[in-house]
């Protein structure tokens, strides 16, 4: 027979202790100041190696993850990646300094004595918080987001391999997979990374990022002042993009050191649009220029790729294949892209005009006229269909009212008028 302790009576002091810390933990876990200071005294006087582990049991805890998931009053009775998660909420004192070192001495000690028993409460889900917020301060830049990516990212599959075979670490990633999660490129990711080894070689930072690993706890970081130092420097107009850049810039007769000093300082031209108008309405006709130049680049591919392939797709998106004729006239228009002096206007007429060879091909093919009309149908059909099934019948009675009504019966009677329509012979839908 197993009889449940309910009665605290009979406890010894450090049991009492390992009982109280325990409510706390019940009734505090939204604000756990009190359980934050009872945790701190049962690690740093060593309490819970103290107290029994169990009933007619003299021995004590053989580890500290023992010791919490252990039922009361001997233990707390939790998982111990519920405790870590508690950790992260600050004590309600924490800006005094005595009480965080307190706090930061005792977070640092529970995280250590559980990532022996290979729990480190850093999981896929936190990586993904955290790497959304990285995203969010990613052109900002900064020593932080060069800290996170040495703590995430891996060069090679082989160091990835090595981290996931520590106990209780979640892997690295690659590049490219952290690049996937961020919503930026895998060669922005690298070069925080590099900016962190660059770092470290230089002595700036004193970890290498080979020591670091997702969860890792904060390290000193330099100054903002030396980071253009290690982060993406500029190399005059030898890569691709620089040279770009300078080519430009001597075409507007301006400097192309001036030009590669806004490419590396995305931030300060941000401030300039925001503060004023004058470069905001420089920003303004720069991004349609660039628009423009982006639809004639799309368009004029577009027409070479039909005039050489003969492949096009309907309005409703059939492949089609052009006859030679038309393929003809498509393939006089090339020369109208290929032209370096071909205003957009231009480019956008050829680009018309192939689409009315098209238009042009369908309409003069009775089947294939069908054939796209009918796709088109469907395509609307699914659509609605997929609409109306998306409905969740509850939620819709929740918030009908005599208009939302109205709807549905007008819609209803429409789709029997149209079921009604193509069941008809063609002879009655001709009188």
């Amino acid at each position: 027979m197993t009889v449940r302790v309910e009665s605290n009576s009979y406890l010894t002091e450090d049991q009492q202790r390992v009982y109280q810390l325990r409510s706390s933990l019940e009734r505090n876990g939204g604000t756990p100041g009190g359980f934050l200071d009872l945790l701190a005294t049962v690690v740093s006087e060593g309490t819970w190696r103290q107290v029994p582990s169990g009933v007619n049991a003299d021995e004590p805890f053989s580890s500290f993850k023992d010791f919490i998931e252990a039922k009361p009053p001997f233990g707390l009775g939790h998982k111990p990646e519920y405790v870590l998660k508690v950790l992260q909420v600050p004590h309600p004192n924490e800006g005094v300094p005595e009480i965080r070192a307190r706090m930061d001495e005792m977070r640092a000690e529970v995280r250590k004595m559980l990532a022996e028993e290979g729990i480190t409460g850093y999981s896929e889900e936190q990586r993904d918080r955290d790497i959304a917020a990285w995203a969010a301060l990613d052109r900002s830049g900064g020593w932080w987001l060069a800290f996170f990516v040495a703590c995430q990212v891996t060069k090679n599959a082989d160091s990835s391999r090595k981290a996931a075979n520590r106990p209780g670490d979640v892997p690295k990633i690659s590049a490219a997979e952290f690049a996937r999660r961020s919503g930026t490129s895998p060669k922005r990711v690298l070069r925080y990374l590099q900016a962190w080894e660059a770092a470290q070689d230089a002595g700036v930072v004193k970890v290498a990022a080979a020591d670091l690993r997702p969860g890792s706890k904060p390290v000193e970081l330099p100054g903002d002042e030396v980071w253009g130092q290690f982060y993406g420097p500029r190399s005059g107009a030898t890569s691709e993009r620089g040279a770009l850049i300078a080519a430009a810039a001597e075409e507007a007769g301006i400097r192309p050191t001036k030009a590669l000093e806004v490419k590396e300082n995305p931030t300060a031209l941000k401030v300039a649009i925001i503060a004023d108008e004058r470069t905001a309405e420089a920003a303004r006709e720069a991004l349609e220029a660039r628009a423009a130049e982006t639809r004639k680049m799309e368009r004029a591919q577009y027409i070479r790729q039909v005039a050489e392939e003969g492949k096009a797709k309907t309005p409703a998106g059939l492949p089609l294949d052009l006859p030679a004729s038309a393929r003809q006239k498509a393939a006089e228009y090339v020369a109208v892209v290929e032209d370096q002096k071909s205003t957009p206007e231009a480019v956008a007429e050829a680009y018309e005009a192939v689409q009315s060879l098209i238009v042009e091909t369908v309409a003069s093919d009775p089947e294939i006229t069908a054939r796209d009309r009918r796709t088109r149908f469907t395509k609307t059909l699914t659509s609605t269909v997929r609409s109306i099934e998306a409905i969740d019948p509850d939620d819709l009675v929740a918030v009908a009212d005599d208009d939302l009504r109205a709807s549905i019966i007008a819609a209803q009677k429409r789709i029997n008028e149209l079921a009604e329509l193509i069941r008809l012979p063609a002879a009655r839908r001709d009188t």
